[in-house]
């Protein structure tokens, strides 16, 4: 998960429990970050954001669940103190709108974040029955790839944004529950409004008292009439997921492709770049394979099943190991592998450049880093042999008499020219437990060089906020 979840965490922690329970939590779940170390952009293991939750629920005594349902209520409020408040006010005037227009703003961020950015999918829709036509009722469904693993996080975050941006109090019953070996492929929930008048904030619907004339021509107070406004939501999702078709074609594809492009047992993971992976999302929309068959119905879009995912052979003849490095978009060819496959089928590897600079005097190295989970930032590239050989950690020496006394320190920042920015700054003392797959991961596109700055910046000192009496 992005670090975003496990700052929302702590800051949650803080504000409820204080520092000392933090710490007692942190400890129970041997989380090495420091206070307020968590990174927004940096990929944590899911394994790790479990071992906060479960030992948040040992030390406050709560169940797992209320900590989940807890830090749902609390994510609203962290989202819209870290920038998000007038884009969330602006997805929709009705609860069933805003949900359903919730995948759009996904979208968007998947954009600008880094590359394996998967969010899950909501939809929602009236319950037109007649029982629960009286009641407004909405039901809202939930896909998530980890499965039923959050939901009670998402039960809170419903309730609370109901209360911010609707005014309104909700009761949520679960039809349905994701499990995908019995097939139930989402969440489902049937929502209400806790007070009845209110019904009318879950899908723009509103009463309206009706006046008219009987046949006498005397006026006549009526019943009440339901008027509604028109829905913003482009397609009901669970009708497409239901029914198949082009558009459920498009949804799977959609979702495959976000799997493909950050699962590493996945094939088309190393062979094709994320303009690549662009076409790809175009062309399975609107093609079937040489079976006649939609991608949403030949492949799975399950995790752990490997032998159903799309293997080199399944890509579309402009993408084929015959034709990838012709002038196909913009002439990139693929950053993270390299066609062809060796004798064992697995495709050779084909790691970016990285030139490491020293910034204060100028010199450089090339480096050719894997992107591997087992390789540090400390091992991989700071203690390179070429980095000695080019004298890059070689500071002048006024700044090397700053650093043996401890007056300065050297910092690493990832920059990214197009923007004249740095993606992210690491202390030296993060280098051995950062590994360079967390480094490629944080960078939205693999550029080829990535640039490093060695930097030397002035240690910052501790203040004693205690005043002399």
């Amino acid at each position: 998960m992005f670090g975003w979840i496990n700052d929302c965490t702590e800051c949650l922690v803080l504000s409820k429990f204080g520092h000392n329970t933090w710490r007692e939590i942190k400890s129970k779940a041997n989380c090495q970050v420091k206070d307020g170390g968590f990174l927004r952009y940096k990929y944590y293991p899911d394994s790790d954001t479990i071992a906060l939750v479960v030992a948040a629920s040992e030390v406050t005594g709560l169940s797992v669940d209320e900590v989940l349902h807890a830090f749902g209520d609390y994510f609203i409020d962290y989202v819209q103190d870290n920038g998000y408040s007038n884009v969330l006010e602006c997805l929709g005037s009705n609860l069933c709108d805003w949900l359903s227009n919730l995948n759009s703003l996904h979208d968007h961020l998947q954009a600008s974040y880094p590359k394996g950015f998967v969010a899950p999918v909501f939809w929602s829709e009236d319950d037109n029955a007649e029982a629960g036509d009286a009641d407004g009722a909405i039901f809202v469904h939930y896909f998530s790839h980890r499965g039923p693993l959050l939901v009670p996080l998402v039960v809170g975050c419903i309730k609370k944004l109901s209360k911010v941006y609707f005014d309104i109090d909700i009761e949520m019953e679960q039809l349905q529950l994701q499990d995908d070996a019995t097939g139930i492929n989402h969440t489902s929930w049937r929502v209400t409004t806790v007070n009845p008048n209110e019904a009318y904030k879950l899908r723009g619907r509103k009463l309206r008292h009706r006046y008219g004339k009987d046949s006498s021509g005397d006026s006549i107070s009526g019943e009440d009439e339901t008027i509604s406004t028109e829905s913003t939501t482009v397609s009901n999702y669970y009708r497409t997921f239901r029914e198949g078709g082009t558009q459920a074609s498009n949804l799977r594809v959609e979702e495959f492709v976000k799997r493909s492009f950050r699962n590493p047992n996945c094939e088309l993971y190393y062979a094709l770049t994320k303009e690549h992976f662009v076409y790809l999302v175009d062309y399975w929309k609107t093609n079937k394979n040489s079976n006649g068959l939609w991608c949403y119905e030949t492949w799975e879009i399950h995790d752990e099943k490997n032998d159903s995912w799309a293997k080199l052979e399944d890509l579309p003849p402009k993408l084929n190991p015959a034709t990838i490095h012709e002038d196909h978009f913009g002439g990139k060819t693929p950053q993270t592998g390299a066609y062809p496959p060796d004798e064992n089928h697995k495709l050779q590897s084909f790691p970016p450049k990285v030139v490491v600079v020293n910034d204060i005097t100028g010199k450089s190295a090339t480096l050719t880093v894997a992107k591997d989970p087992s390789l540090t930032l400390q091992n991989a590239i700071y203690d390179h042999p070429a980095l000695d050989d080019h004298q890059i950690k070689i500071f002048p020496p006024e700044w090397e008499e700053k650093l043996q006394t401890q007056d300065f320190h050297i910092k690493i920042v990832v920059w990214n020219d197009e923007i004249d920015d740095a993606y992210h700054i690491f202390s030296q003392e993060e280098l051995p437990t950062i590994s360079t797959w967390q480094l490629y991961e944080l960078i939205p596109k693999t550029f080829d060089p990535i640039k490093l700055y060695l930097q030397c910046d002035e240690r910052a000192i501790a203040e004693d906020d205690e005043e002399d009496i």
